[in-house]
């Protein structure tokens, strides 16, 4: 059974362990990006765990059968437009439509929340067209491409779905 979890149920590390194992396979293509993704990783790790009811509240942890898969987050500060923030699965449970159901749930806190609209940011490198094959499939268009902020030599994607509005 797929369950989304709190962070909370968790404890520090779980983040970084689990962006560690799935951009490995990334790494060897950029080994020279390791140290810098290992660094914003473990911030985010540990403000999640030392503000709980703030960034700590902005995603879970993606359970199979009670084993840890994955994770995935937001970020709700550009209201009515949530940003999907960081999100894996781990190498060996891809493809099995987990993280298209995990960025669905995400979807489903936004649209519950009454935000207009998502938006996230992937990258151009082929590292990341399975991620960017799950955005389309989660109803995501392409609405821009270009320079990435964080010195990559690949563009970064963003890709933008709307929720139906009601009434």
């Amino acid at each position: 059974m797929l369950e989304f979890v709190k962070f909370s149920e968790y404890r520090p590390g779980i983040i970084v362990s689990l962006l560690s194992r799935s951009y490995a396979e990334y790494f060897q293509y950029d080994p020279e990006r390791e140290p810098i993704w290992r660094q914003i990783s473990e911030d985010y790790d540990r403000a999640v765990f030392e503000y709980p009811d703030t960034i700590g509240a902005c995603g879970f942890i993606t359970r199979l059968n009670m084993q840890v898969i994955g994770y995935a987050s937001w970020d709700p500060r550009q209201f009515p437009v949530g940003l999907v923030g960081g999100n894996c699965i781990l190498p060996e449970f891809r493809g099995n439509s987990y993280g298209t159901r995990q960025i669905k749930e995400v979807l489903r806190v936004f649209e519950s929340r009454g935000f207009v609209k998502a938006r996230v940011i992937t990258g151009e490198h082929r590292f990341f067209e399975p991620a960017r094959r799950m955005y389309r499939a989660c109803g995501f268009r392409e609405v821009a491409r270009g320079a990435r902020d964080d010195g990559a030599e690949y563009k970064q994607i963003t890709y933008e779905v709307d929720f139906v509005a009601v009434g």
